[in-house]
């Protein structure tokens, strides 16, 4: 095994024996309700649509005050694969479309004034 991907290999060992690995691993489009709560950033959640390998193709986000925004691929400057479909936590994360197109509907573009 090459220099440090032994703990990926690890970490992927152990998610094999968990409840819901792979369970969104072939699917063409999932949506995510994920948590963003760092150190000394403000607790934001994502809904996120994402395609089968794992990029974002659409996203609305919620801060606590309520404001939703939403952006696509246009307004990211990169756009790499975020998630990782085969990942046990991702089944308790998942939201039906309708949840999602709901908030999308709603939200204020990204780059539009408030």
């Amino acid at each position: 095994m090459p220099p440090g991907l032994d703990g990926l290999r690890a970490q992927r060992d152990a998610q094999r024996e968990c409840e819901g690995f792979g369970a969104l691993a072939e699917r063409d489009v999932v949506f995510l309700r994920r948590r963003w709560d760092e150190e000394g950033d403000e607790p934001v959640v994502y809904l996120m649509e994402v395609g089968s390998d794992g990029r974002r193709i659409r996203q609305v986000e919620l801060a606590e005050d309520g404001t939703a925004v939403r952006s696509g691929p246009d307004d990211w400057p990169f756009n790499p694969p975020i998630v990782d479909l085969f990942d046990p936590v991702l089944s308790r994360e998942e939201i039906s479309r309708s949840e999602f197109e709901d908030h999308w509907t709603t939200a204020r573009q990204a780059d539009a004034e408030s």
